[in-house]
């Protein structure tokens, strides 16, 4: 298929967003100023009767607009993968349901786009949600790069600048959309961060529920793992059973001890049952890592750890 267009941008709609005119008129001005070939796609993750109400308006406002609808709300990942096959372009613009950070900013995130570079991200400065929000931003960045070790400093803006093999290459799940940047440095595409002014913010303020928090942890813990352990999931899980094995070997001695040198009845001793149940988990802990092993290598080996840039 021969591509007409230079820049695709794709705005995930997953909420009722009541300006989306104005965003869409925005989005027209902006591309259409630079004088570049675009298309602009629009996902609707749930909001598909909002769409179709709002749909001749929005082209009117801009005539080259795709639009599709998802009949139930699914993750971000499907919604960008739904873009990138609706797309055709080399260069993908992927945008929220509103606009978080300004024309301008967005106009940066533009320019910093070069040969040299395969994805470049927003970071927010002068924000304009709560002060709590941003206190949990920071926390959250900064646990990440704790853990994974990125540079990057907001993770949470959805405006992002694609170089389309990226989206190819790597496949996200589930919430791992705001991981992409980290799991692309990996695999050695070149991140370019650039500060921008935030516009808004229309998430929630405030504290969020609990299963919100652990779901954000678990998210962090599924990339800490495929980061480090997908290609050898064994020494992660043997590091697990190890443990639990050697922490139930040490109750057991001190259980041997009591018996032999304290005369102390052992037989309904809920120390040795302890005990037991820590070495058995412990050693299937470490079969499940040999099992991940087996696959990991079997079914692993067409999947490239890297990407290699053909400039000779």
């Amino acid at each position: 298929m021969i591509c007409k267009t230079d820049i695709s941008v794709a705005i995930l709609l997953d909420e009722q967003s009541p300006d989306i005119a104005n965003y869409v008129q925005a989005l027209h001005h902006i591309f259409e100023s630079r004088e570049v070939a675009f298309e602009l796609v629009i996902i609707a993750n749930g909001t598909e009767r909002f769409l179709k109400s709002h749909l001749d308006q929005l082209l009117r406002t801009c005539p080259n607009i795709k639009a599709f609808a998802f009949p139930r709300k699914v993750s971000q990942a499907v919604c960008v993968r739904a873009a990138l096959k609706e797309s055709c372009s080399e260069i993908l613009v992927m945008c929220g349901s509103y606009q978080q950070i300004t024309a301008e900013g967005l106009g940066t995130l533009l320019d910093a786009f070069s040969d040299d570079v395969d994805i470049v991200c927003p970071w927010r400065h002068h924000r304009v949600d709560s002060a709590l929000n941003q206190l949990q931003s920071r926390l959250f960045n900064k646990f990440l790069a704790f853990i994974t070790g990125s540079q990057l400093h907001d993770l949470s803006c959805t405006t992002r600048v694609f170089r389309r093999e990226v989206l190819e290459k790597i496949r996200v799940y589930g919430n791992l959309y705001r991981f992409l940047p980290i799991m692309a440095k990996q695999k050695g595409y070149r991140i370019r961060e650039i500060p921008c002014a935030h516009y808004q913010e229309r998430g929630k303020t405030g504290f969020y529920s609990v299963s919100e928090y652990i779901g954000r942890l678990v998210d962090i813990g599924t990339v800490y793992f495929n980061l480090r352990f997908s290609r050898k999931p064994l020494r992660f899980f043997s590091i697990i059973g190890s443990g639990l094995t050697a922490a139930g070997g040490l109750i057991a001695l001190w259980v041997f001890f009591q018996k032999l040198f304290l005369e102390m009845p052992v037989g309904s001793s809920s120390e040795l049952l302890t005990a037991v149940i820590l070495m058995v988990a412990g050693v299937e802990t470490a079969g499940l890592g040999l099992l991940g092993e087996i696959i990991a290598f079997t079914h692993g080996r067409q999947v490239k750890e890297y990407t290699i840039e053909k400039s000779f």
